[in-house]
């Protein structure tokens, strides 16, 4: 009979109830009352369509950036600007949401951004999606340089002593290869921007058909004693992400075959394996 160990004991039945139990409640309390309340809840519509568009730009603003920051990472890595970026690059992750909510509020508000309109950038579609992206360009940045290091140095020598500048080389060798990276580091953004709440509150607000999004949706409806509605919503959102991990795992299994590929073929000659 097999030996059980500690880590098979424990991980287990923690797993089940603090990972998967959760999920299940939320699936096992949806009422058809609640699903046809909140489908046919104009606002329920609006908030979705809100998450998607803030989500989805703040994604694609957050792989530009980090593939910004990859360019420092190769070619500027000695630099001030590049030692201030990856230092600073996970705080998004490790400081309170709340906090950084306020801190756009007040570096893009009426204060700073008048000139814009009566509350500066707050308050609109675009603050919620600054938000999303404050919070979420780590896990961009992260992914992009993450695989930079697979990228064989050598590869990146021979376009630049092919007389190729460093932003050229980098549009024309580098980027390609990191097909797979960025499009790992748009969903992974785009699914940390589909939860965010605190942030998009404190700087985008929380206007019904105007920045609502769906997790300040679901927190309106638990305000309001619709319960229904809010589980209803809640299992949409459950839904979007398991569609979103799946498309990751998917991609990053056919990825990982390709960039093996493309790794095999890019090898220069008379290099032993060791050596590479």
């Amino acid at each position: 009979m097999r030996k059980v160990s500690l880590f098979e004991l424990l991980f287990i039945p923690l797993f089940l109830l603090l990972i998967l139990y959760p999920i299940f409640a939320i699936i096992n309390n949806v009422s058809a009352d609640g699903i046809n309340k909140t489908l046919s809840d104009p606002f329920f519509w609006s908030c979705t369509q809100n998450t998607i568009i803030a989500a989805i730009f703040a994604a694609l603003l957050g792989v530009f950036l980090a593939l910004g920051f990859g360019y420092f990472y190769i070619f500027h890595k000695n630099s001030i600007m590049y030692r201030i970026a990856d230092f600073t690059n996970d705080l998004p992750i490790a400081l309170p949401h709340t906090v950084a909510g306020l801190a756009l509020l007040l570096a893009f508000g009426r204060k700073s951004f008048g000139f814009v309109g009566p509350t500066g950038l707050a308050f609109t579609l675009l603050a919620v999606s600054l938000a999303m992206f404050f919070v979420s360009y780590p896990l961009a940045a992260r992914t992009i340089s993450s695989t930079i290091d697979e990228i064989e140095k050598e590869t990146i020598d021979v376009a630049r002593t092919l007389g190729d500048s460093p932003s050229k080389a980098y549009r024309r060798v580098v980027i390609p290869m990191l097909s797979e990276a960025i499009f790992s580091a748009f969903i992974l953004a785009f699914s940390r921007s589909l939860s965010e709440f605190a942030a998009v509150i404190m700087f985008g607000g929380n206007v019904p058909g105007m920045t609502q999004v769906l997790a300040s949706y679901v927190f309106t409806k638990v305000e309001e004693g619709e319960t229904g509605m809010a589980v209803t919503a809640s299992a949409f959102c459950v839904l979007i992400s398991l569609v979103l991990v799946l498309i990751l795992r998917l991609r990053g299994k056919w990825g990982a075959s390709l960039i093996k590929e493309v790794s095999s073929k890019l090898k220069l000659p008379g290099r032993s394996k060791k050596n590479a």
